[in-house]
């Protein structure tokens, strides 16, 4: 960490936007100006490289348009960035992190997430905002649906849940409750609640699983010291 105790990681997923942004724009511009000159001559060709350049400028533009952090972690939190909203975890209310994995045509293949499993999900209930929420929820359907052929969960419970989550509290309903359910379930077939996506950290999995045990072991030590 940095001498103010804080930690910022940037995403993967952002790099090379404004690179693919300004491409796709330049491509654009040589295509209408071949447009006019050649339309009449190259209508399929011209029309494909079109498309290929809008959909470079669309790439680019989701890129660019990431958070320029994705994390921050100080000794008593981690905190998630996306362009949908953020959670906060407490690393107090952390039990372990690790590499997800699952079989998939029987070999046990690495998933493109690192899992946290939590003491409980009331700390998420009370930080993640409601669009983040609603975005997680069917980004994980993925893990949903090859826990349902691994036979690690039934239908019902791959499904997505608007009934509500029950808290010590309340009951959310909504996408955070829905959410919450999903976390819930995804724990009973891989072992932990919150999904980190691969895209979201600057280094490669094992290193980034390394340094937030790390982080959660300084987290122990630093409150210790502080009491």
């Amino acid at each position: 960490m940095d001498n103010k105790n804080t930690l910022i990681i940037k995403p993967n997923s952002k790099r090379n936007g404004l690179f693919l942004l300004t491409l796709g724009l330049i491509l654009m511009l040589i295509c209408f100006m071949l447009n006019l000159a050649y339309w009449h001559l190259f209508k399929l060709q011209l029309t494909a490289l079109m498309l290929a350049s809008f959909i470079v400028v669309l790439i680019g533009y989701f890129k660019h348009s990431e958070p320029s952090i994705s994390y921050k972690i100080t000794p008593q939190t981690i905190t998630y960035y996306h362009r949908r909203g953020k959670w906060q975890i407490n690393w107090s209310d952390i039990i372990r992190v690790g590499v997800i994995s699952s079989e998939i045509q029987g070999e046990r293949v690495r998933l493109p997430y690192i899992g946290i499993k939590l003491t409980s999900l009331e700390p998420l209930a009370t930080t993640v905002t409601p669009r983040l929420a609603n975005k997680l929820l069917h980004e994980q359907q993925e893990l949903c649906k090859l826990a349902v052929q691994n036979s690690q969960l039934t239908i019902a419970q791959a499904a997505i849940h608007f009934d509500g989550f029950k808290t010590k509290g309340s009951l959310l309903k909504g996408p955070v409750g829905a959410w919450l359910h999903q976390s819930k379930n995804l724990n009973l077939a891989y072992g932990y609640h919150v999904y980190l996506p691969e895209g979201s950290f600057d280094r490669d999995t094992d290193q980034f699983v390394g340094l937030l045990k790390q982080c959660h072991a300084y987290s122990s030590q630093y409150t210790k010291s502080i009491e």
